[in-house]
């Protein structure tokens, strides 16, 4: 019972004190991702191993067993924490993947579990397609509410340095209850990638989510030096308005850290790992 007063607590200080301040907990269903977070949270055109979780159709081209962990700390608050975990493995009729994702605490919890597939069906354009089961659960004994929905992308290289991405979750809209219409929110991107030099890309994308009026416009620029080091950042026109973020790549390992800013509530740290076997 105190830490749910506390958490309480804690939840009316920050809209009082930070009033213009979204705190949609899993709602916003933000690009996981260290690489993606340093590069204003750009993704849909990206082809690397958090693609199976932010647009499918990028983790066509992967032909090894790959697993990676991901940890974001939101405003620095353990309460408003995600984690995520996956696996893709390469097969003779695509690419299969396994992710899992918990945003919260004891008290408050959003998990995503998704089963994804996606296949390359030329040298120019990949798709992918990942079924969802969502489950939000209260402490104390509230409850929790589940359902099943699905979200897919695809991809094209228009140019050997330009390719587009299109990514949509939950189209259809499922609900939680019928209550108060609590429908789970749809989220769309657009976005598109050019690789202006042999190490470096730059990245444009817009964001309509139906929680939020504004339509989001994301840019991103990633910087690698002897494809071992890589150097980011990007902007947003949201709440989130400046990213920076660093990467490391060995052999069979890619350590990759970054930050956002928010406008108002400061810096969100983030740090990945991905194993390739």
């Amino acid at each position: 019972m105190k830490k749910y007063c506390l958490a309480l607590l804690l939840c009316l200080f920050l809209f009082l004190i930070f009033p213009s301040v979204n705190l949609y907990s899993g709602n916003d269903h933000l690009p996981v991702g260290s690489r993606q977070a340093g590069m204003g949270r750009t993704s849909v055109t990206l082809t690397d191993f958090w693609s199976c979780q932010n647009n499918q159709a990028g983790i066509a081209l992967i032909d090894k067993i790959n697993a990676g962990i991901y940890y974001e700390s939101r405003f620095s608050l353990s309460e408003l924490s995600s984690k995520s975990i996956g696996v893709v493995v390469p097969t003779g009729i695509g690419v299969l993947g396994v992710t899992f994702n918990h945003f919260g605490y004891e008290l408050y919890s959003d998990i995503k579990i998704g089963l994804v597939y996606a296949r390359s069906f030329s040298p120019y354009f990949r798709f992918g397609l990942q079924l969802d089961y969502l489950l939000t659960t209260l402490g104390d004994n509230y409850g929790n509410k589940s359902n099943i929905t699905f979200e897919l992308g695809i991809q094209s290289d228009i140019t050997e340095s330009l390719t587009i991405g299109v990514w949509v979750f939950n189209p259809v809209q499922v609900k939680f209850t019928d209550y108060n219409n609590e429908k789970i929110p749809a989220v769309f991107r657009f976005g598109l990638k050019w690789q202006a030099a042999k190490s470096l890309y730059v990245c444009i994308e817009a964001e309509k989510n139906t929680y939020m009026k504004p339509l989001i416009i994301s840019g991103g620029i990633e910087y690698g030096l002897n494809e071992k080091f890589f150097f980011r950042s990007g902007f947003s026109t949201g709440q989130e308005v400046f990213s920076m973020g660093f990467g490391f790549r060995m052999r069979f390992l890619r350590f990759d850290i970054s930050a956002v800013m928010h406008e108002s509530m400061g810096f969100t740290p983030q740090a990945s790992l991905i194993f390739q076997f």
